[in-house]
């Protein structure tokens, strides 16, 4: 039986139990995306924020930093020629005031006249930028974020002027900020950030001050990306995706930062890595593919499990069924194959048919016995007739030839005798002796003829091949066709009814030619070849068709081969239209020795 080709019952219920999953899994992917989307909204909002509460911070320090100067610029004013009495002041202030790390009062040549630490008294700040812009600018001015530091933390320096009843510039108040005190709002937000994020105050020029979460200190970024520097300063806020300068993938988060403290634009970045700052969405995720694989794979085995119990089982079962009946196995069965469902009925239907098929077939069967049978029986009686109707021929032959040819010989001996007796000048009685004699001339001649016909003697005494000759010999003088027969002198040796059912089917043949062959050439071969005894006819007529030779009416054909049947010879008819026909007759030679 044709093996099954294609995609299995098992595979597609598989496909079919993914399939249903296609729909969880894009909302898983979808999901994530939302999620990252959240996260990274939660980093910018996180950056509003610390913006927002860095620049409140701010205001509210450059207004109590305005107002700390201005008093000690009054100060300054009362005691102006004194001004070495205020180190005291400023020590106590310094004390008292939270995140400054240095006070002072500079003359406008930049020497200080007082200070927080007295001993500092004398030093030179005229190159301080802080103080030549509070010169020229005569008002609160703030030095620059970076490059400052007292005691190794970083300051941030504001200057204002102490300004004489007439607007002179009598001296320079400052006061150092610490930045760490001053960000300390923005540092508390920085601690929940994950490792290795950054803080980056980025204004129009370049990085102002970067803040390490790891390292807790500030610095000054010195490798900022340009492209990525342009993007941020173009934008009020967003977010952005991109390398740092160690290849590190990260998500920068801006805001900007709105303070009096800057007199330009300043942008507050959150440097986080983009594997940290989604992390979340990404361990949901996993979690989520996680569980869609496991849900898959158990559905699958799932499948596999009740698939092959309550489907494959019985299919394999009812397929295993088929091939045993298709095989000829009528008694196969199918059987019980589980519960009662629709397989359980099909395989019940098909026990039922197989049933039925098997008592059809045996009944079948037993007519083809018995059809056989009768066949047989008739075959027997057809063989028996012929070998009765042979023997007829015979009988009738020997008793033609041996009473009527003996009695007309005679009866010609008996006028040859009366002839001899009466006188010659009876010439009507002469005549009428003579025209007697060419009667029974004619009589023992046609005599001679039916029993040839009826059994050619020489077939009993020379053999087939020189019987086929004769019969050639009568057949050309009788119909005028050109017959000849191409025998290298085999003389096949076999018994006398095989020899005899050849001869009749080679006498048929000549007789069909002769009535519808239309012919004028007929060409005979006698030969063996593998063991096989081959008697070939071949005319150049108008050819034999496919109808007549399938022709269920066609009864000479029919009983030709019935008489090769009982020793299993063949006949074959070739007929080409306008090309004649070819009658081969193939009969097994018989063992040597076998009694004719």
């Amino acid at each position: 039986m044709q093996q099954f080709v294609g995609t299995s019952l098992k595979t597609r219920l598989y496909l079919l139990v993914l399939a249903a999953f296609v729909p969880v899994a894009v909302l898983i992917f979808y999901i994530a995306k939302e999620q990252k989307a959240l996260e990274t909204e939660a980093v910018l909002h996180k950056t509003l924020l610390l913006a927002r509460a860095a620049a409140n911070e701010e205001n509210q320090q450059l207004e109590s930093t305005r107002n700390l100067l201005t008093a000690v610029a009054g100060a300054f004013l009362m005691v102006e020629d004194r001004a070495d009495r205020l180190s005291g002041l400023l020590a106590n202030l310094l004390r008292e005031s939270k995140g400054y790390s240095d006070l002072g009062i500079v003359d406008p040549e930049g020497r200080l006249l007082a200070g927080s630490d007295p001993s500092g008294t004398g030093q030179d700040y005229s190159e301080r930028a802080w103080f030549s812009a509070c010169l020229q600018g005569r008002d609160l001015v703030m030095g620059q974020y970076h490059g400052e530091y007292i005691n190794g933390e970083p300051v941030l320096y504001f200057a204002i002027p102490a300004l004489s009843r007439h607007q002179k510039i009598l001296a320079v108040v400052f006061a150092a900020l610490n930045l760490n005190w001053m960000n300390r709002s923005i540092l508390k937000g920085l601690n929940e950030l994950p490792t290795g994020s950054r803080m980056t105050l980025l204004d129009e020029a370049k990085g102002m001050l970067r803040f390490d979460v790891d390292a807790g200190e500030w610095s000054v970024p010195e490798n900022f990306s340009p492209a990525l520097h342009r993007k941020i300063v173009s934008r009020q806020s967003g977010t952005l995706s991109a390398t740092d300068e160690k290849g590190v993938l990260r998500i920068y988060a801006f805001a900007p930062l709105a303070s009096a403290l800057r007199n330009r634009q300043v942008s507050v970045v959150l440097e986080i890595p983009q594997v940290l700052a989604l992390a979340a969405s990404k361990r949901i995720f996993t979690r989520n593919v996680a569980l869609l694989v496991v849900s898959a794979l158990i559905a699958v085995l799932s499948i596999w499990w009740a698939g092959d119990v309550f489907i494959l089982r019985r299919v394999r079962a009812m397929v295993r069924a088929s091939r045993l009946l298709a095989a000829g196995d009528l008694s196969a069965r199918i059987g019980k194959i589980g519960v009662r469902d629709e397989l359980s009925h099909l395989a019940g239907v098909f026990d039922e048919m197989a049933a039925s098929l098997q008592k059809r077939i045996e009944r079948e069967e037993q007519v083809m016995a018995s059809l056989e049978q009768s066949r047989e029986q008739l075959r027997k009686l057809a063989a028996y007739q012929q070998e009765v109707r042979e023997q007829e021929r015979i009988r009738i032959a020997r008793e033609i030839h041996d009473q009527f040819g003996q009695s007309l010989t005679i009866l010609k001996m008996d006028l040859s005798w009366l002839k001899k007796k009466i006188p010659d000048k009876i010439n009507s009685v002469n005549e009428k002796m003579g025209v007697m004699s060419q009667v029974i001339d004619e009589a023992l001649k046609r005599l001679h003829a039916v029993t040839a016909e009826l059994r050619p003697v020489i077939l009993d005494d020379f053999g087939l091949a020189a019987a086929i000759e004769w019969q050639v010999e009568e057949f050309r003088n009788r119909s005028g066709i050109d017959c000849r027969m191409e025998n290298s002198g085999f003389e096949p040796d076999l018994p006398k009814n095989q020899a005899t059912a050849l001869f009749r089917i080679f006498q048929e043949t000549l007789t069909n030619i002769m009535r519808h062959a239309q012919a004028d050439e007929v060409v005979i071969r006698l030969e063996e070849c593998g063991g096989e005894l081959i008697l070939r006819i071949q005319d150049n007529g108008r050819g034999i068709t496919e109808a007549e030779i399938n022709d269920p009416k066609s009864f000479g054909l029919l009983g030709m081969r019935e008489r090769l049947y009982p020793w299993n010879g063949r006949i074959s008819f070739e007929g080409r239209h306008g090309q004649g026909t070819r009658v081969t007759v193939r009969l097994p030679m018989p063992p040597k020795g076998v009694s004719k």
